[in-house]
This record gives structure tokens, sequence and C-alpha cells, in this order.
């Protein structure tokens, strides 16, 4: 077995030696044509969008379903076709997957039992680094600063952007945020250039981690103090895909949310 890359680190390194299995490192210029994330043919492409797997719970359909079940507390299968628009018999299939997954149980109605069970579902199918593309260094203090003035200056570009795990939380009512790192979504590959203005090479402010999105995530988003951010339902599904750091503040939406 081998495990490739582009990047490697000291524990993945420790980990493979014990399993034996070998570490390559693919050389940057190859990689961009390897990358399912932008390939040569679509570097200057005015939108790209990766396709999902339909039958993984993490895909577009599935993942309404799931939400449903985290913030809604719905009763029934129909009642969670009705509410997310999905067909009933879909709705059905994903429900008994996740039954049969231990994730939910359908005694006295619909509940989800095992969170985190869940949540490592989510990170073993779609980590959100699957998804990064670039990450520039700021000179800014904070994320906060960090996501206010980019924010600003994409507003006024007419850019197409909306910023998504720890630096959206907070907007729909988590109290977790991280301060070293932004998280934002850029659909067109040629926009990269208007935050490359903030990178400040080795500079020790906080990083910018830029994503290309799998999934139509503009059509729901919104506005929020002059700030462009995800809906809910993207913010949980980006943060339980970022680690155990990530599902942290997952689980602590979530929580907010169902209170």
């Amino acid at each position: 077995m081998v495990c490739a890359g582009k990047t490697l680190k000291y524990s993945t390194q420790g980990l493979a030696t014990k399993l034996g299995v070998e570490t390559l490192l693919i050389p940057p210029k190859l990689y961009q044509y390897l990358s399912p994330r932008a390939t040569a043919s679509e570097l200057n492409a005015p939108s790209h969008h990766l396709k999902t797997n339909p039958s993984r719970l993490t895909s577009d359909k599935a993942w309404k379903i799931v939400c449903s079940l985290l913030t809604d507390k719905p009763y029934s299968i129909l009642s969670v076709s009705r509410k997310t628009g999905v067909s009933y018999g879909w709705t059905n299939n994903i429900i008994h997957k996740l039954e049969d997954s231990g994730i939910i149980t359908v005694d006295y109605g619909l509940r989800i039992k095992d969170t985190d069970r869940l949540f490592n579902v989510v990170s073993w199918e779609r980590a959100l680094e699957g998804l990064l593309v670039e990450t520039i260094n700021t000179n800014f203090s904070t994320a906060t600063q960090c996501i206010n003035e980019v924010a600003l200056n994409l507003n006024r570009l007419g850019i197409d952007y909306a910023f998504t795990a720890h630096s959206s939380a907070v907007s729909h009512g988590s109290s977790i945020m991280r301060e070293d790192t932004a998280y934002i979504y850029l659909l067109n590959p040629s926009d990269r250039g208007a935050i490359r203005s903030f990178s400040e090479g080795k500079a020790g402010g906080c990083r910018l981690k830029v994503y290309l999105p799998d999934r139509d995530i503009m059509k729901s988003s919104t506005m929020f103090k002059g700030v462009r951010i995800v809906d809910v339902c993207q913010n949980i599904l980006d943060l339980a895909g970022l680690g155990m750091d990530g599902r942290i503040a997952a689980r602590d939406l979530v929580n907010k949310l169902g209170k």
C-alpha cells in the first residue's frame, strides 16, 4: 500500500511506518493534474463543482435529511421528506441506512443517538481538507479581523464567496471560535488572485484557508453583519469534516440549535 499526497505530517509518517505503508510526496506541478479539485483544463473555468456520490450520507440530498434529524427533531419519515423536499423513497432509504449503522433510533420518533459516529462518517466521506486549494498567511492578528477585511473587499469586487466552519458557526449560535484561522469558499479559481493581496509570506498572523465547493453553497448562503456565510446545515457538515477540533464545534452548534 502507498499513501500519496502533496504534504505529509509527522504523525502520518509515524503511523505509516508502523503499518508498513510507503509514503510518497507528489510534486506540486504534477499534483494539479491529478487533483480532483482543479485539473489543468479547469484552472480557468468560471466555476467548478465536484461531484459527490449520491449514496453517501454527505451527498447534497442525503445531508438535508441528516441535518433535519439534527436540528428539527422530526417524528416520522414523511415529516422529514416534507421538510427537506426530498422524495419519500429516498428519505426512507437514508433513514434505514442511518438506523442500520446505529446512528439513529426510530423508536418513539426519529432521533440521532450517536452523533460521534455520524461525524466520524462525515470526516471519512468528506474531509474538508480534501476541498482545500490554497492557504494564505496574512498579517491580521485575529480571524475576526481577517474575515471582516476580506469580506469587505470581496463584497466590493462582487466576488462570490462564503465563509464556513469556525468562521461562520458563531453567527449561527456556536460559542466556539478559532482566531488563528479563517475558512472561506471561493467559487471561481480566477478570483483567488483577489485574496492573494492579503498574503504576507511567512507572516505570523491569521491563516486564510481557501476551499473549492463541491455543491451549490451560494443559493442557501446568507449575509450576516456584512459577511456572507454558508447556511447552518452546510456549516455543520464542514465542521464535522474538519477533524476533532471541528467535530467539537459541530456538536456545540447542534446543541445550541436544539435548545
